[in-house]
């Protein structure tokens, strides 16, 4: 195969920064200052730099290849390489879009709509609500990072480090005050800028409490006391995400600059082709490939090699001509971007339920939200009602006879996530205490010997510029708070 030029993993950010419509992209030149932009601009300047940084060589690529929901195919693809020595640029790019171009933008937005006249109530919510979003990003990936002191760089230049029990509990109290401060009855909100729910309210604060009960389940194993908040939005179920239309999605189109990132990704580079990437054996073998009704997803998350059958292999393993690409299907020029889906809510309420997490564990209850999280999920991905209904009738295991319910749904979590390698690895690793994970992952081939993954560690240019970083620098394999 052509030889690769892995320099892209690094420029990927700025040859995907618009891929949105322009408009989104007409604002504040320095994100630090504070210049009064009007905060439409902001929210659409921060939600496309984000977006971008999630579905580019920053972020999707190198989780997606260490995470091993994607396969390398060694020097046949994308070359071998230590997938976990990820490079300082991408390290940096996701940070700073956190706390500057995403974060910082959210931030004056919330200033701005909150000091107008009259004052802007909601759309300082929908700010407040990607906000917390991000914050939870970068917890779940940098670990203790800055909140209580970030996006004030007049006051506080060395931002001190939060722990990340505090971040998360500060991303609950953001949504609460987001879903606390939404006015159903006022006209004034984000509409043509908010291209999730184009103003829907109601859609943003189920979304809010949904982000929220993710938050939740995060925390529990490490905060048990965690379940009673989980009961409660249990309790009302239409409080949250309850259709698979009010799903948070990021639309891309097939017009030129507002194209999914990872199209663009393979277009200027491989034109429009994926020659890199493959079925990894720790997703494709727990879509029952051998049964007699495999999972339906199957074609829609691979393509066929040269022998007319789907193959996977192992994270750094070496391909040729007969394994499975990751579709094409996958990265379409219209493809949207998944940023909080109906089908993940579901799966998350059936963990709940099996656990007994703030509610008197059900298998029954959990059963039903885990066959219809599954459909779900195979309808997002294009396959038709009658075949997603045969694979989970026909194939799927019975939370309520299998020995070990909660495997059989962390299994459809990670399957489910297998396009959104920041959500999988998290997913990963809240599966279970370190080694007991869902599933078992091993350490790929060439990475640093020793243990898994676990993070991605602090920018050289943070390193550089805040005194106030944690001592001892965290390693990439040193767990977080949440991790067990």
């Amino acid at each position: 195969m052509k030889m690769k030029h892995k320099i892209i993993l690094f420029l990927l950010l700025v040859s995907v920064g618009g891929v949105s419509c322009k408009k989104y992209l007409d604002i504040n030149s320095n994100p630090l200052s504070s210049l009064t932009v009007e905060p439409k601009l902001l929210f659409g300047y921060a939600i496309t730099a984000w977006d971008a940084n999630k579905n580019s060589g920053d972020a999707w690529l190198p989780i997606g290849l260490f995470g091993q929901t994607i396969a390398s195919g060694g020097d046949y693809g994308w070359g071998k390489d230590n997938v976990y020595n990820v490079n300082a640029t991408a390290l940096g790019n996701t940070w700073k879009v956190y706390y500057s171009t995403a974060g910082n933008n959210l931030k004056l937005a919330i200033k701005n709509a909150e000091s107008a006249n009259p004052v802007d109530n909601n759309t300082a919510a929908q700010c407040k609500i990607i906000l917390a979003q991000i914050m939870y990003e970068a917890t779940t990936l940098y670990g203790d990072v800055p909140y209580n002191q970030a996006f004030d760089p007049d006051k506080f230049p060395y931002p001190q480090y939060d722990t990340q029990k505090s971040v998360l509990e500060a991303v609950i109290a953001l949504l609460d005050e987001a879903n606390a401060q939404i006015n159903l009855t006022s006209t004034l909100k984000l509409t043509d800028y908010d291209v999730f729910y184009a103003g829907d309210l109601n859609k943003w604060k189920k979304l809010a409490n949904s982000i929220k009960f993710k938050t939740l389940m995060v925390m529990v194993d490490k905060d048990p006391s965690k379940a009673a908040a989980i009961g409660q939005l249990l309790a009302n179920p239409s409080s949250m995400i309850s259709a698979a239309n009010e799903s948070q999605l990021r639309p891309y189109y097939g017009t030129t600059n507002n194209e999914n990132p990872k199209f663009r990704l393979f277009n200027r580079y491989t034109n429009g082709e994926n020659q890199w990437f493959f079925a990894n054996s720790n997703v494709f073998d727990y879509m029952f490939p051998n049964a007699a009704v495999s999972d339906p997803r199957i074609p829609r998350y691979f393509d066929k090699g040269t022998n007319a059958t789907y193959k996977a292999i192992g994270s750094e393993v070496t391909a040729d001509e007969t394994v499975s690409l990751i579709s094409a299907y996958l990265y379409r020029k219209d493809a949207p971007s998944v940023i909080f889906s109906y089908q993940e809510l579901l799966l998350l309420k059936a963990e709940a339920y099996a656990r007994g997490l703030g509610v008197s564990q059900n298998l029954a209850t959990a059963q039903g939200l885990y066959r219809e999280g599954v459909i779900q999920s195979c309808l997002f991905y294009g396959v038709s009602s009658t075949d997603a209904n045969n694979f989970v009738n026909t194939t799927l295991p019975n939370l309520t006879i299998t020995s070990d319910p909660l495997r059989q749904i962390h299994l459809q979590q990670w399957v489910d996530l297998m396009d959104r390698p920041m959500e999988a690895f998290v997913q990963w690793r809240r599966s279970g205490p370190e080694g007991s994970e869902v599933p078992a992952l091993t350490l790929p081939i060439g990475a640093t010997s020793g243990a898994l993954i676990r993070r991605y560690t602090l920018s050289l240019d943070e390193v550089a510029a805040n005194p106030n970083i944690p001592n001892p620098q965290p390693r990439y394999f040193d767990k977080m708070w949440f991790d067990l």
